[in-house]
């Protein structure tokens, strides 16, 4: 969207891209009901599946049932809900449609010649979709509702903010300033409106639960504070190496020996945001591959790979820093660096082609936003709201509810009753079907799983 963090939004250059030697920079989260935290377990959690009372019963969404409850993280009962495999399923392993056209297209160009071995590099989006087309608000949606049509990858959120403009622009199709969202603790709901919630403790590196890594409100130090503002800028540095450090709390320090890694001299200052690029993820960001040159005929071309060069990450909000990591199971030095849209990562010690790598924001921004995940000792326990699908995966159909619950495709029981069925999100096996009560609200009672 275009606001202070979205620049250039009208180049003319080609907004389409990918990247040459992104890894996963992350194991897929496990999707769990509970809310990891300090203590790591979380309490027994008492589900209610929502859903809009129609007469006495109960209409219920098909295939989109929700789960709500509570976790407690630290002694503190913190909302949760727990979203059914039908809304989100990580390492886009759902079989979810392409919600629009031109997300498939985007897609297609980068990682469809991945799916179909023809290239040896990892996803840049994702496998597939994590969701279906889910609304999202958006202020300043041109219909007047107040929606956007959205869905999520592992590495991104793919927007569609406008409908009705030309969808060969550049910016048909933009990704989410999820690391904004993610640090400051607010949710971007228009250009210049923001939902307050909380800020992410979840670690930008390393693996599920990683207690070493820097966590996204550990960057409130040294980034975008609370408010958005970056409270931190820096001097142009170009030709100065990167020896800063940062711990999971956001402690800063210096190490003068990672001076000496490759790749950590600085090389580029962006003037917008006052902010240096080290060469390593300089490259990166503007590294060429192949690419298919049409989603019809997938003929493989060579092109650069991000056109603009931050069309994919925007542009850096911090410096970049050294930090310790447990990336498969192993503790391992890594150089982080948030920007607007991805947190980028650098291991020196991974094989070549899987040294830079992208953080799963996708799959963090989801958990953070839906199902109250990284929640901060200390922070304000904020129900989330729950996801809204969009009926067939396009803008064009569905409408949504001010309560937050999508109700195309309603059963609705005048008189009788409404049962729902969920699935335990860790082992994916069905949960005991709810027991009608009252007005036809079904009821569901699972244990919570420990996290670690």
């Amino acid at each position: 969207m275009n606001n202070r963090w979205m620049i250039a939004a009208g180049t003319t250059a080609a907004a389409t891209l990918t990247f040459a030697a992104a890894a996963l920079a992350q194991t897929p989260s496990p999707v769990a009901t509970g809310t990891p935290g300090a203590t790591g377990t979380a309490g027994t959690t008492t589900a209610v599946v929502t859903g809009t009372t129609v007469g006495t019963g109960t209409a219920v969404v098909t295939g989109t049932s929700v789960v709500s409850g509570t976790s407690v993280v630290n002694g503190t009962p913190v909302p949760t809900i727990g979203v059914p495999p039908s809304i989100y399923q990580a390492g886009g392993t759902g079989g979810f449609a392409y919600a629009n056209p031109a997300f498939q297209s985007v897609w297609d160009r980068t990682d469809h010649p991945v799916s179909l071995g023809q290239v040896k590099r990892t996803f840049f989006w994702g496998p597939g979709p994590n969701t279906p087309g889910l609304f999202e608000q958006y202020n300043e949606s041109p219909s007047g509702n107040r929606q956007r049509l959205v869905q999520y990858f592992d590495k991104s959120r793919m927007e569609l903010n406008n409908p009705n403009a030309d969808p060969k622009q550049p910016f048909f199709v933009t990704n989410g300033l999820l690391t904004v969202d993610l640090i400051s603790g607010s949710v971007q709901v228009g250009e210049k409106d923001f939902n307050k919630f909380h800020p992410a403790c979840i670690p930008m590196s390393g693996d599920f639960g990683d207690t070493l890594a820097p966590t996204y409100f550990a960057f409130q130090k040294v980034s975008v504070s609370g408010d958005r503002i970056d409270t931190h800028p820096s001097t142009d540095r170009t030709g100065q190496r990167v020896t800063q450090t940062i711990d999971r709390d956001g402690t800063t320090g210096n190490d003068a020996s990672k001076g000496t890694v490759p790749g950590v001299d600085l090389v580029h200052f962006e003037a917008q945001t006052k902010h240096n690029i080290p060469s390593v993820f300089w490259a990166f960001l503007n590294s060429s591959g192949q690419v298919h040159a049409d989603a019809t005929t997938h003929q493989l071309v060579t092109q650069q790979l991000i056109t603009p060069w931050f069309f994919a990450s925007g542009l850096p909000v911090s410096e970049a820093y050294w930090a310790k990591a447990k990336i498969g199971g192993q503790v391992k030095d890594v150089l982080i660096q948030a920007f607007e849209r991805r947190a980028l990562t650098y291991v020196p010690t991974n094989p070549v082609g899987f040294q830079v790598e992208m953080a799963n924001i996708g799959q963090h921004y989801f958990d953070w936003r839906y199902r109250n995940f990284g929640y901060c000792a200390g922070a304000p326990a904020i129900t989330p709201t729950a996801p809204v699908p969009a009926a067939t995966g396009t803008v064009t159909t569905g409408t949504a509810v001010a309560t937050g619950t999508a109700v195309p495709n309603l059963t609705a029981v005048a008189t009788g009753t409404a049962l729902a069925t969920a699935t335990d999100e860790t082992t994916r096996t069905p949960l005991p079907v709810g027991t009608a009560v009252g007005t036809g609200t079904a009821v569901i009672t699972p244990v919570g799983t420990p996290v670690p």
